[in-house]
């Protein structure tokens, strides 16, 4: 079994670095000295069959002679002629590394790839695919190809990747394939050994169903070997396992629970400072509590007389009517007009002292005056409210280092059998759980300090709507006074027309019925304003028992940030313990990494050094070849698109351009 992984794992990388050509990464990357390389394109259709074939010869600089049986040949990085003769190229060049590209015709390539395509139980055609719906499964099978003369499929081992938009394919299955998360895609890859072949199935749930092209690509392994690595793998484990991660992890674990002590010193300050200022605000809000009960008996006082008001304003209106019906009857004496214009400075002096007390009911209601109040008791709300907002921030920076430090435990390897970690970890999550708590009870504070704002700013409007009306209402009743007394002056100095008088006496009539519904009004918007200061009432009576859980949770706050300063304390002992343990073990174990490089170095020459000689694909008269390396893709099966006839300039392409043209890669 170890085997098995150790030569599947060379084989990965073997090809991952193969494969970096379908890319468009630079594939020939170690072509030094004399002799050629050989890289195959291969392309299929989407079923596997084999379209074209294209080889890319690569060689250092000089008089070149090679062999193939290409249809065509061009020369790839240069402008360098070349040269066909039947199967015999040459050339000559200056550049240090040339490429030229052979393309060839009915070649027979070592392998049989099939990909066959059933949908909801029924074969479908892969042309037909794209779009569908339904329950997929795409069935692979690679063989070996008899009718190739070449021993490539037993000495090649093979990597085929194939990628699914997982927002297009759900419930993915591949049995015996390594899936790997690349964005939104998954890409299923199937490592072949040499001579084994392929012979798997893929199914999943897809909607408008698309897929890249399956990339398929081959190098030289040599598996004549016998290797055992059940010692070298345990050295790997150890090194791996144990020395580096524990002791890296120790380490992040030691500095982090430093700096966490080091901040929770300095939180358990800040909340100390905190609950000194919560016990000022709770005695502010009681001083608050008593104002507004102080304020609610005045406004309810206000409103009491407002009964006289409006009896006497009736009276005045009966009156005036009762002398435009007995006008013409009545001999008005100079006591009764003294009576009138006395009752109408009454009323002047009412209207004069219900505006100074409006008036200073609005004073007594605005909001910098409820502040200066609180100030005056102990407490500042805006220094209140920017305490409160700089502990929440310095909190959340405390939240963040005791997440940080959980993570750094939780990844520690082993951690689930740790009872020490274990039982840090819960410690970090429970004082995790309390600032959380902490910082909600923190907003909740602001959000009550800003609500009472907007409720006085609210009631402090109204009033001033109500100091307005009674200003325009005493205008008013000043006319209204003056007329009475010309009137009274005019009955006693003038011998008045009857009939003349009985005219103004009306219209004097229908003019006081207008004051009289304004002074209803008037005394409604009193008793509207009590009401609403009676919420207000209310509201101080909440408020005051709210800072009484907030005070008591403040003092429940101070005691548990001393037990979590006491507890990041112990925390911080045992990991600087852990710590030392974990760099005595690394000590140790130094060295074994020279070791284990040593090892796999010996194994991986013994893998490469196989006594089977490289041949060339092409032509067995090519017999200085360096590598021969098959890269090998599918036909996509994508919709079609609408595409608009257009005229372009050509674009000069460059070298690497035109190889991934050549392969079909190339977007322009």
């Amino acid at each position: 079994m170890n085997k098995q992984r150790l030569l599947a794992g060379t084989l990965a990388f073997t090809i991952v670095v193969g494969s970096t050509a379908v890319s468009g990464v630079n594939a020939y990357a170690a072509t030094q000295g004399n002799g050629k390389e050989e890289v195959v394109y291969i392309m299929t259709d989407a079923n596997g069959s084999t379209e074209n074939v294209n080889v890319v010869n690569i060689f250092g600089k000089g008089n070149i002679t090679d062999y193939g049986g290409y249809s065509s040949v061009k020369m790839l990085n240069t402008n360098d002629s070349i040269n066909k003769n039947g199967d015999t190229i040459t050339f000559s060049t200056d550049k240090d590394k040339v490429y030229y590209q052979g393309t060839m015709e009915n070649v027979q390539i070592p392998w049989n790839i099939t990909f066959t395509y059933t949908l909801d139980g029924k074969t479908i055609k892969p042309e037909e695919l794209a779009g569908k719906s339904g329950a997929l499964k795409i069935n692979i099978k690679i063989e070996k190809n008899g009718r190739c003369t070449n021993d490539f499929y037993d000495s090649y081992a093979l990597q085929a990747a194939l990628t699914l938009d997982t927002d297009k394919c759900k419930n993915i299955q591949a049995d015996g394939a390594t899936l790997a998360n690349v964005g939104s895609d998954k890409q299923i890859s199937y490592t072949i050994l040499p001579g084994k072949g392929l012979d798997a199935q893929i199914s999943a749930d897809v909607t408008d169903f698309e897929m890249d092209a399956v990339s398929i690509n081959g190098v030289k392994l040599n598996l004549n070997v016998d290797i055992d690595d059940e010692e070298l793998m345990d050295k790997v484990r150890e090194i791996t396992d144990a020395a580096k991660s524990i002791n890296d992890g120790a380490s992040a674990v030691s500095e982090g629970s430093s700096t966490l002590k080091e901040a929770g010193g300095s939180l358990a300050d800040g909340v100390k400072t905190l609950d000194s200022g919560v016990a000022d605000m709770d005695s502010g809000i009681n001083s608050l509590n008593t104002g507004v009960l102080a304020m609610q008996e005045g406004l309810n006082t206000l409103n009491s007389k407002s009964g006289d008001l409006t009896g006497g304003s009736a009276q005045m209106y009966s009156a005036l009517k009762t002398l435009q019906s007995e006008l013409a009857n009545v001999s008005m004496s100079t006591e009764q007009l003294s009576q009138l214009t006395e009752s109408s400075a009454a009323i002047k002096s009412g209207i004069a002292d219900i505006y100074s007390g409006a008036e200073a009911l609005k004073q007594s209601i605005a909001y910098d005056n409820y502040k200066a109040a609180m100030k005056g008791n102990g407490l500042d709300i805006d220094q209140l409210s920017a305490g409160n907002t700089q502990a929440i921030n310095t909190l959340g920076t405390q939240l963040q280092s005791l997440n940080a430090a959980l993570v750094q435990i939780k990844q520690i390897p082993g951690y689930e059998t740790n009872e020490a970690l274990v039982k840090q970890a819960a410690e970090l999550e429970a004082q995790i759980d309390s600032l959380t708590t902490i910082v909600t009870l923190l907003n909740g504070n602001n959000a009550a300090i800003m609500g009472t704002e907007q409720y006085y700013n609210a009631v402090y409007a109204g009033a001033d709507e109500l100091v307005n009306g009674i200003a325009k209402l005493q205008e008013n009743y000043d006319a209204f006074d003056k007329a009475i007394v010309n009137l009274a002056d005019s009955l006693i100095n003038l011998s008045v027309n009857v009939s003349k008088l009985g005219a103004a006496v009306t219209q004097l009539t229908e003019s006081y019925g207008q004051l009289d519904g304004g002074i209803n009004e008037y005394t409604d918007g009193v008793a509207a304003i009590v009401a609403a200061y009676s919420q207000i009432a209310d509201g101080t009576g909440s408020l005051v028992s709210g800072s009484k859980a907030l005070a008591a949770g403040s003092d429940t706050l101070k005691q548990g940030t001393a037990d979590m300063y006491s507890g990041i304390t112990s925390l911080d002992d045992g990991a600087k313990q852990l710590n030392d343990g974990t760099k005595e073990f690394y000590e140790q174990t130094d060295g074994m990494d020279t070791k284990i490089e040593d090892t796999v170095n010996e194994m991986l020459d013994s893998i490469s050094g196989g006594d089977s000689e490289i041949v060339s694909f092409v032509s067995d008269k090519n017999t200085d070849v360096k590598a021969v390396q098959f890269v090998i893709k599918t036909a996509a099966i994508q919709k079609q698109e609408v595409t608009t006839d257009t005229t372009d300039t050509a674009k000069k392409l460059n070298f690497w351009q035109k190889l991934l043209k050549l392969f079909g890669i190339y977007k322009e």
